[in-house]
């Protein structure tokens, strides 16, 4: 038992060496005010007295732009041997997991993984994914729940340990402590905590009948091998385990030798481990606008309508002023009524709180370099697809620092995922792949995989619309020019494009099969006649070989 109490309580002070750190840095609140403004809570905890404040959203917009910028770039994951002159057989395999990483990564659903994972990189500032089994599958973790051992490492799999938080049933808990071996006194010792350190409401607010507590993932490298241990703060539930695979024999046939975890940072300080988002310096200007959106508001409510005046001794039915159509009962005589009921004139509105406004709108989303140009606001009828696609290019060259951040994001993914099936797979991988239409099941030796040092080249396809535009655009010329025939335009095409691909291909195949039947039947005919001849020859004591005598004329 006081084992138990020491190890976890030495992996309770690193995490709270870590909560420590994010505290001076303000990285909670930090974190916590990016997405609520991004989400438009841009009003948080002002006593408005029931009044909803009215929030124009620059941020949201900018950050969807950037996002999209960023995460519609398709990426492909080749693998290729480091061995100089490697040869046939390295290459097969090489083959063999770019099919099996293109196929984990559909199973896996990695192209939405990675729009989460660049949406919470430009609002938070740095997104993290954590594979947690053996067969590649991910969870995204928030940047708040990730604690390193040097925050001033950017590289992951250089941390000396990596711990990551998180909420969970006290019930799971306990029956996972009870598989690995725990007492009844050690069980109890897992108890329901407070959400803390969580950065938003709704993470604070936990439902259901069961009660959760914080639970701790230390990872740590021991000779070049992950060991993991998990723990509450009181007691582990998990002890230090080495992340290995063993054969039939109970030989350890492979180990994990990466932390199975990757990260992306959309703006890098220096020497330092962590990144800075678009939202933070976008908030002032955001508070800004809202401000002077709401100071014309209400003096709109104020100055900006008729407002009526009464003499109070000379107006029998106040109550009935506002009702329409209502007469109004006056004392005395009638002879200038403006001097009993009137109305005062609204006052003009400046037009320089508008002008301001929209110039600071405008400015902010320039300087973020979401401005119209670079959102796309262009009638494609007007503009050529090639003209429009480089115009965006223009403007999103500031973002190829984030593409490239992401590019490295799926290699490290690559790499992960390879230590993964190099450490799972005893008896070797077993891949999935089609040949001649028919798919089949190749196994790549597990000594290969342990032996094997790979080369990871990320390819990088833009896909937006208005590149596709611009594609199909140039595909149109050539087969407007007679470059290309008709199958080869169809052929060229993507499976996504605006011109329907399957349909035509339905087409070319039913002028296929109509030119086979014409072919039939002209080799029927052909047949006939032959057959008809023959006959011929047959009747007039012709042999076979010899020639049809010509009639005279």
């Amino acid at each position: 038992m006081d084992w138990q109490n020491e190890a976890c309580t030495e992996i309770w002070k690193l995490y709270q060496k870590g909560v420590d750190y994010f505290n001076r840095q303000n990285l909670y609140s930090k974190t916590e005010e990016a997405y609520r403004f991004f989400l438009g809570d841009q009003w948080h905890g002002l006593e408005s007295g029931g009044e909803r404040m009215p929030v124009m959203n620059v941020i949201q917009p900018t950050v969807e732009y950037k996002v999209a910028t960023v995460a519609q770039n398709n990426m492909s994951i080749h693998y290729s041997s480091m061995r100089p002159g490697s040869g046939e057989e390295e290459r097969e395999v090489c083959e063999l997991l770019d099919a099996n990483a293109a196929r984990q990564w559909e199973l896996r659903k990695m192209d939405r993984m990675c729009w989460d994972v660049v949406k919470d990189a430009c609002i938070s500032g740095d997104a993290y994914v954590f594979f947690y089994d053996g067969e590649g599958n991910a969870q995204l973790i928030g940047n708040t729940d990730v604690y390193l051992s040097d925050e001033q490492c950017p590289d992951l799999q250089k941390q000396k340990y990596i711990i990551l938080a998180e909420r969970r049933f006290v019930s799971e808990l306990r029956e996972e402590a009870k598989k690995n071996g725990l007492t009844e006194d050690e069980i109890d010792l897992i108890q329901p905590d407070e959400p803390e350190h969580r950065t938003s409401d709704e993470e604070r607010r936990e439902v259901g009948e069961d009660e959760k507590c914080t639970s701790l993932l230390y990872m740590e490298k021991k000779d070049g091998v992950v060991h993991i241990c998990r723990a509450t703060r009181n007691v582990i539930y998990q002890k230090d385990t080495a992340v290995q695979s063993e054969d039939a024999e109970g030989n350890i046939a492979g180990k994990l030798t990466q932390y199975p975890i990757a990260s992306l940072v959309w703006k890098r300080g220096r020497n330092s481990a962590r990144g800075m988002g678009e939202v933070k310096e976008l908030i002032p200007n955001q508070i800004e606008v809202n401000r002077l959106l709401a100071r014309r508001l209400i003096n709109a409510k104020i100055t900006a309508f008729a407002r009526l005046v009464y003499n109070g001794q000379m107006v029998e039915n106040i109550d009935q002023l506002d009702e329409v159509g209502a007469a109004i009962e006056v004392q005395g005589g009638v002879s200038n009524v403006r001097d009993m009921v009137t109305y005062l004139n609204p006052a003009p509105m400046s037009g320089d709180a508008k002008e301001l406004t929209d110039e600071l709108i405008t400015q902010t989303r320039e300087l973020a370099g979401a401005g119209d140009a670079a959102t796309g606001q262009v009638d494609p009828t007007q503009a050529s697809g090639a003209a429009i696609v480089a115009v965006q290019e223009q403007a999103a060259l500031p973002l190829n620092e984030q593409v490239a951040a992401f590019r490295q994001f799926v290699e490290d993914v690559a790499s992960v995922w390879f230590a993964i099936w190099a450490a799972y797979n005893p008896n070797g991988l077993e891949v999935e792949i089609e040949r001649d239409g028919m798919k089949q099941v190749e196994v790549i030796p597990a000594e290969v995989l342990q032996q094997m040092r790979v080369f990871i080249r990320i390819d990088v396809s833009p896909n937006n619309p208005y590149s596709k535009f611009a594609q199909e655009q140039a595909i149109q010329a050539l087969f407007d020019s007679g470059a290309i025939t008709f199958e080869e335009y169809v052929e060229a095409l993507d499976d996504n494009a605006s011109a329907p691909k399957a349909k035509l291909q339905e087409i070319i195949e039913k002028r296929q099969q109509a030119q086979e039947d014409q072919l039939q039947q002209a080799i029927g005919i052909i047949q006939q006649q032959q057959q008809t001849i023959q006959t011929m020859q047959q009747a007039m004591g012709g042999g076979a070989g010899n020639a049809v005598p010509v009639l005279p004329q």
